[in-house]
């Protein structure tokens, strides 16, 4: 009888965990679903095995599926409707962006981060999620189920927003090689005007 009750108590906590992840996730998409556009600082560090890179630069977005990161150092990710351009990492050309493809995956990462879509990238990439609150924010990680058999693409990623407005801080990416990719934005203004010559090529 013992037993049985504490299987009872331990199913009902997770069940009750799970609903708590899935209101979090529902209030992020709801929030970050209401913007339409943003421009902010954007911060990359790049943590290798044998070196570390960081970079500043600028990130546009206009939802629901363009943006451009522009580094000062003239590297860049720029999205549009239909392609990728990228010179950034080991990516570097322009590619069309297709259903189920390793740039439109990519790509999607970004667009749905910024959009609070994480349940939809998870059931996309066949992700099992994980949320937590510390530090003031909300931590949400995506890990893939099954390891791929070529190790290629991200076998992690990670999404940090704000505690109180639940509003997107950080994109971590966590490859096969062990690289660490992580995408900081700051001083980020709401649903402006942004200049669409920004995410032509």
């Amino acid at each position: 009888m013992k037993k049985a009750l504490i299987l009872f108590t331990t199913i009902l906590f997770a069940l009750q965990l799970q609903a708590q992840d899935v209101a979090l996730l529902n209030q992020i998409k709801a929030v970050n679903g209401r913007i339409t556009s943003f421009e902010a600082d954007l911060s990359n560090t790049m943590v290798k095995p044998s070196k570390t890179t960081s970079q500043q630069g600028k990130l546009y977005f206009v939802a629901p599926n363009e943006f451009a990161a522009l580094f000062s150092e003239d590297s860049y990710m720029i999205v549009n409707e239909k392609k990728i351009k990228m010179d950034i990492g080991l990516f570097h050309g322009t590619f069309r962006l297709r259903d189920g493809g390793m740039m439109q995956s990519l790509s999607n990462i970004f667009l749905y981060g910024f959009q609070g879509r994480i349940q939809d990238l998870a059931d996309e990439n066949n992700y099992a999620l994980t949320t937590k609150t510390e530090g003031g924010y909300h931590i949400i990680t995506g890990t893939i189920k099954r390891k791929k058999l070529i190790g290629i693409g991200y076998k992690q990623v990670v999404f940090k927003y704000h505690a109180d407005s639940l509003l997107l801080k950080e994109i971590v990416l966590y490859d096969y090689s062990g690289d660490v990719d992580t995408y900081t934005i700051s001083n980020v203004k709401y649903n402006v005007n942004i200049d669409r010559q920004r995410f032509q090529f």
